[in-house]
Parts: structure tokens; C-alpha cells; sequence
């Protein structure tokens, strides 16, 4: 008679080359026969170690001579599996997807084992559903989700600033609930606010409410994490991690803010998009998924306009006021009158009569590639590469303009080659010299009892832990008058007092060598000046640029996406961008730079000489930042028409240059 053996196929938690199997099968001992179950975590030998993994499938026998060398589990961790099949499915498909190590994709799902759960504290808020009267779009939208109840629909809800897309979610929400379905609700980290947890803490209860975020201690998250697999908590608020939550019966997915760039995880790996994980999870589990926004990215726009899958609110709540007016201020004629400040004059008029009003005001900045491109400050010319069409960037260390899409590089010029201006230099400035130039004109414009509270709302201001709660509840009450941020305070502050936005320059944003830089242009100054006109008043605000002529500036002074967006998908055609193109971008580091780039010119040749199918090939040029932590980076862009299908995992599976793939980048930067 023959002898069998029980045997299990087991991911490690580890990070396995993508040219070897994922899964590895191991003996299970006698002891554990009959207990092991899929999305069981267990410790197994691999190699000379000892680690967790998941079991992925079991097989109760096989023939004993077939399991010479096969070595036995060591451990049961968990009582109950802590991967679901359904998460299991999701993780494959990351793993395939985004090229990258299995286990570590599961490893990113799970919180960690090792810590005692505790329950993090909450305010408590009192039960309130007040009784709002939908508007004609809003019944709609809300009808068409619920109608796509049990499939896997995706729609795009695309409603201007203050038109009331909460409410569409909460509506949608309540009929999920009652099916005792679970939702995720994906925000960006940045806009996960007080108030945004007051608003469905009041509605549906905060103890219904589970939140997530990577402020949380390990030992909240893993109680949180319990809740939700428990069926506890049937309401999941957090960031793209979000996505990856336990859920036992899911009925809806909503992501807020769908262009926001937080969604997309840059390191470590896996890099995934949240939103992408979530169209996937919705196949999965066959339920809705909504993606919420008054600025969509291009490519979401474009898909969804194609399945006629688009839900409009084009008007405001309050539509008696309407959008907020916004006024361009050329900031060439400014140092033509010999204004060398920062702020114009029109926004310094502004800033004095919105305070004798009594209203609050937003300075807006982005510092992300602020002293980086080359201006002329008279005729607002921007130095760019001949070949690719976008912004050269300069690197003081090598005293040279450098394209980070080709390579290419040129000397920087003491006159500009447009109207020959000695004042052509590097561009930028940070939220700490606007608040001092800000301090300035005020002590020099107002009696010191008049002075008001000015509060900066960056990275640097709220590293400390409830910093940035602190900040919000101020501003809320009103006690800080001048809130002078970058893009956190873009989204979710909605205060009604708030009478100015000024933004000090959208050129730092406009000039990034990034085939988005108009899209996120575009994107931001829409979502900040959504900020002001939620109260009595219309709201004003003050756009100051370099580049008045900007078809992106314009749209948005506007507030028209569609004639945005009709010009920008013509650019992104012409020139082989998404949504024509999926990008793939690759980097190879090493501490010496010929090192590095010979390494890069290496994988260059082993894409050419194993390629297969139709792509374009950029590179290797000098990462955006071309040294981090004492390693040189360099780059290399794949474009693959969207007609084309090849699988990257395979592909890219067995080359022998070390590189980290960065599949569907939100920035070439």
C-alpha cells in the first residue's frame, strides 16, 4: 500500500527573486494535519532561516517518494487565516502587475503580529442625518450606483468644488449598510482631517467607523485591523493602504480625490496604485466603484468618457453664488513697475481689505521644484530641451541644464535668448519666506493690535504628532486669520469664512520636466481656490504667474475642465503620453556615477535585445534628483503603445542588471 504524505504550498514573506517560483511546498507535520488552511500564516525554514509566510494552497496528500527534501512547517501563528481568498487573488495580480516579489506584496497587507492590539481613541460626535434635499444630478448619480449594486461598475463622479459629491457617498452608503455590506472609502493622507471623520462619525456613528492611517501606532492598527475582519467596523476611512483592509462582504469602493498622487506608492516596493487595486478589488468582490472628483486625472477622464461611465455635478450646493472669481496677475508687469516682491499688488490690496472684513485667507505654494528651472523673469521664457519639449532642470553641482527625459544637457545663459533680459536665474520659493516677507508687509500696513495670527501648514510645521489637528481646529475656529500652506491644505478645509486665496506662484508647479506638470497646474489651483466661496460670499482669488498665456492657467481661471482637458489630450497624444501609452520607468543607483551609468546603459541594451514588442525607449538620463543617500540615479522610460499587450513580469524576470521598476509612474521626475 502506498504511504502519503500531507503538504502545503506556502508565499515567505521575503523578498524571492522574480526568475524563481513564489510558492514553496513543505511537509506538514503530523500535529498540524487537518488544521492548515489557506491564508493560514505559519513559520517555515527557507534557507538557513526561519520566516512567515502565508499558506496559498493545501494538498492533503502526495505520494511519500515524491516529497524527498521537502521540509516541514514549523509553526501555526494564528488561529484563523489572516489572508482571505479574495485577498489572495488581489495580491497575485499586484504581484504580476507591478513586477514585483509575491510575499512582499502580502507582507504589505498585513499589519503587524507582534504587538499587543489597543484601541486607538476617537471623539465621540453626536448622531445627526440632517435633512438635506438632493438635487436633481445628485439623485442621478445616486441611483445609477446603487442600480450597479452586485457588479463590478466603475463610475466617475465629477462634481465642481462644493457640489455635494459627500453626499452622494453617504447616500450610496446608508443602502450598502443595510445590506450589512462592508464600504472603503480611500481619501489622500492629506485629507484626512478632523472634519472628514466628523462628517460620517455624525451620520452613521463612530462605532461603526473604522479608520486607518500611517500616523497610527502598530498596536492601534492591528486592533483596527481586527475590527474590520471581525465585521465589527463596516465603514473604512484611511489612504491607499486603505484598499488592503480585511473586508468579509464588500458592496462598495469610493475613492476621493481620485487624481491626487498619494494614491500612488513610491517606495518600498510594491509600488501599486490604490486605484487600481481598487478597480481590481471591485472585480473581485463584484461591487460598485465610485472615483470622486472636481479635477480627474486626464487618463481617468478619458476611460470612463468612453464607457459613458461620467456622473456630473456641474453646479455648487449654494448655486446662487457660483464659483469663486479668479484673477490672473501677470507677474512680468509687476517688475516692470519695479514691484520686486513676492506678493503683487493686487494681492497685497486684497490681503488688507479681506482682514478689515473680518475674513480669512489662504497663501497658497507648491515647493516641489521650487530653484529648479531656469526663468527669465521679463518675458517669463522657461529654458527646455529641443528633443523632448520639456523644462531642462539645473543641477548645481555640475553647473548645467539637464533634460531628465533624454539626458541631454546645455550651459545656462547670463542673457535669455528671447528678449535678451539679464534677469534669467533659477526659480522658486518656500513657505518660510513667505511668511517673513508676509510679517513684513503686514508690520508695515497695520498698528501692532491688528496684527493677525499667520500659521504655516507644511511638511516641516507638522512633523510632531497632532500638529496637524491643531492647526485645522485654529483655523476652524477662527483663530488663525493667514493659513499659509502647500498642497495639504488643497483639499477638506472647508471653513466658510474664508474670503481670499492667493496663489503666490503656479510656476514652480507649471515648469516641472513631468508630462503632467500642466495637468497637476491645473489640478491644484482648481482644488485651492474650491477653498474660498463656501460662505455668503463668492470668494476671490489671486493667481499670480510668469505665464499668463498658459492654456492650463486660463482653463482654470474658468473653471473649465473640459476645455482643459480637450487641449491636453491632443498634447498627450501627440507626444506619447498616457492614456495612449503605458509608462514603465526603471533606475539603476551606484555609489560611483560612471558605475551607474555604464549599469544603466547595460539594461538599455538588454531591453533592446530582448524586446519583443513595440515600445519606445528613453534614457538613461540623470534621475530628477541625480544623488540620494550617497548613490548615483539614472533612469530609463518605457513607452508601450496601450494596444499592445505584453506581460512585464515575465519579461523583466530574468535580467541580470539590478534595477527597481516603477510601473505606471505618477511622475517622470
Amino acid at each position: 500500500m502506498a504511504e502519503f504524505n500531507h503538504i502545503i504550498n506556502v508565499i515567505p514573506f521575503s523578498r524571492v527573486a522574480l526568475s524563481s517560483s513564489q510558492t514553496f511546498t513543505y511537509l506538514v507535520p503530523v500535529g498540524l494535519q487537518g488544521s492548515l488552511r489557506i491564508g493560514h500564516r505559519v513559520m517555515v525554514p527557507f534557507g538557513k532561516r526561519n520566516i512567515e509566510g502565508v499558506v496559498s494552497s493545501v494538498e492533503m496528500t502526495k505520494l511519500a517518494n515524491d516529497t524527498t527534501g521537502l521540509k516541514p512547517v514549523q509553526e501555526l501563528l494564528d488561529g484563523s487565516p489572516v489572508v482571505s481568498e479574495q485577498s489572495l487573488v488581489l495580491a497575485k495580480w499586484l504581484a504580476e502587475y507591478y513586477v514585483t516579489p509575491l510575499g512582499l506584496v502580502i507582507k504589505a497587507m498585513l499589519p503587524k503580529f507582534g504587538v499587543k492590539p489597543k484601541e486607538p481613541a476617537q471623539k465621540k460626535f453626536e448622531r445627526s442625518n440632517p435633512d438635506f434635499v438632493l438635487t436633481e444630478h445628485q439623485r442621478e448619480a445616486v441611483n445609477k450606483i446603487l442600480n450597479s449594486a452586485g457588479s463590478a461598475h466603475s463610475f466617475l463622479l465629477h462634481g465642481v468644488t462644493g457640489s455635494g459629491k459627500t453626499e452622494v457617498y453617504m447616500r450610496v452608503l446608508e443602502r450598502v449598510l443595510e445590506k450589512k455590506q462592508q464600504a472603503i472609502m480611500l481619501v489622500p493622507e492629506i485629507s484626512l482631517t478632523p472634519q472628514a471623520v466628523e462628517r460620517f462619525g455624525r451620520r452613521f456613528g463612530m462605532e461603526r467607523v473604522a479608520i486607518v492611517h500611517s500616523r497610527m501606532k502598530a498596536s492601534e492598527k492591528r486592533f483596527v485591523w481586527n475590527a474590520i475582519r471581525e465585521g465589527e467596523k463596516d465603514i473604512i476611512i484611511g489612504p491607499r493602504s486603505a484598499v488592503f483592509s480585511p473586508v468579509a462582504n464588500l458592496g462598495l469602493i469610493v475613492i476621493d480625490e481620485e487624481h491626487d498622487g498619494s494614491y500612488k506608492q513610491e517606495n518600498p516596493s510594491p509600488r501599486y496604485h490604490a486605484r487600481e487595486a481598487a478597480d481590481r478589488l471591485s472585480q473581485i468582490w463584484s461591487c460598485p466603484l465610485v472615483l470622486g472628483d472636481a479635477t480627474p486625472s486626464v487618463a481617468t477622464y478619458f476611460r470612463h468618457s468612453e464607457k459613458s461611465k461620467i456622473l456630473v455635478l456641474p453646479y455648487r450646493i449654494k448655486a446662487d453664488l457660483g464659483m469663486p472669481k479668479v484673477q490672473i496677475v501677470d507677474m512680468r508687469k509687476e517688475i516692470q513697475a519695479r514691484n520686486f516682491s513676492i506678493f503683487s499688488e493686487n494681492l497685497k490690496a486684497q490681503l488688507l481689505l479681506n482682514l478689515k472684513l473680518g475674513k480669512q485667507i489662504i497663501l497658497f505654494l507648491n515647493r516641489r521644484g521650487a530653484s529648479t528651472i531656469v526663468m527669465c523673469r521679463d518675458c517669463g521664457y522657461v529654458s527646455v530641451c529641443p528633443e523632448c519639449s520639456a523644462p531642462l532642470v539645473w543641477h548645481s553641482a555640475r553647473e548645467r541644464l539637464v533634460c531628465h527625459h533624454c539626458g541631454a544637457g546645455a550651459a545656462i545663459t547670463e542673457r535669455c535668448p528671447n528678449c535678451h533680459s539679464h534677469r534669467i536665474k533659477q526659480f522658486g520659493v518656500g513657505t518660510q519666506r513667505v511668511e517673513a516677507e508676509l510679517h513684513k508687509f503686514l508690520t508695515e500696513n497695520l498698528k501692532k493690535s491688528e496684527l493677525p495670527e499667520i500659521t504655516r501648514m507644511d511638511k516641516d510645521s507638522t512633523i510632531k504628532g497632532g500638529a496637524r489637528e491643531a492647526i485645522y481646529d485654529r483655523w476652524v475656529r477662527g483663530e488663525v486669520k493667514i493659513l499659509i500652506g502647500t498642497k495639504m491644505i488643497g483639499k477638506g478645509w472647508d471653513v466658510s469664512n474664508v474670503g481670499l486665496v492667493g496663489i503666490v506662484s503656479a510656476d514652480t508647479l507649471l515648469h516641472l520636466p513631468d508630462f503632467r506638470a500642466n495637468e497637476r497646474t491645473f489640478q491644484v489651483i482648481t482644488q485651492v481656490a474650491g477653498r474660498t466661496g463656501r460662505g455668503k460670499d463668492a470668494g476671490l482669488v489671486v493667481l499670480q504667474t510668469y505665464n499668463p498665456e498658459n492654456k492650463a492657467l486660463r482653463a482654470a481661471k474658468n473653471h473649465n475642465y473640459e476645455l482643459f482637458f480637450s487641449d491636453e489630450i491632443k498634447q498627450r497624444k501627440a507626444f506619447h503620453y498616457p492614456p495612449f501609452v503605458k509608462l514603465v520607468k526603471l533606475q539603476v543607483e551606484h555609489a560611483n556615477r560612471d558605475r551607474a551609468k555604464r549599469l544603466a546603459g547595460a539594461l538599455c541594451k538588454e531591453i533592446l535585445n530582448s524586446r519583443d514588442f513595440s515600445a519606445e525607449l528613453l534614457g538613461p538620463s540623470p534621475s530628477f534628483i541625480p544623488r540620494l543617500r550617497g548613490k548615483y540615479r539614472f533612469q530609463i522610460i518605457l513607452k508601450i503603445p496601450y494596444n499592445v499587450r505584453v506581460d512585464l513580469y515575465r519579461f523583466f524576470q530574468n535580467f541580470r542588471t539590478k534595477f527597481t521598476i516603477d510601473v505606471d509612474p505618477e511622475s517622470l521626475l
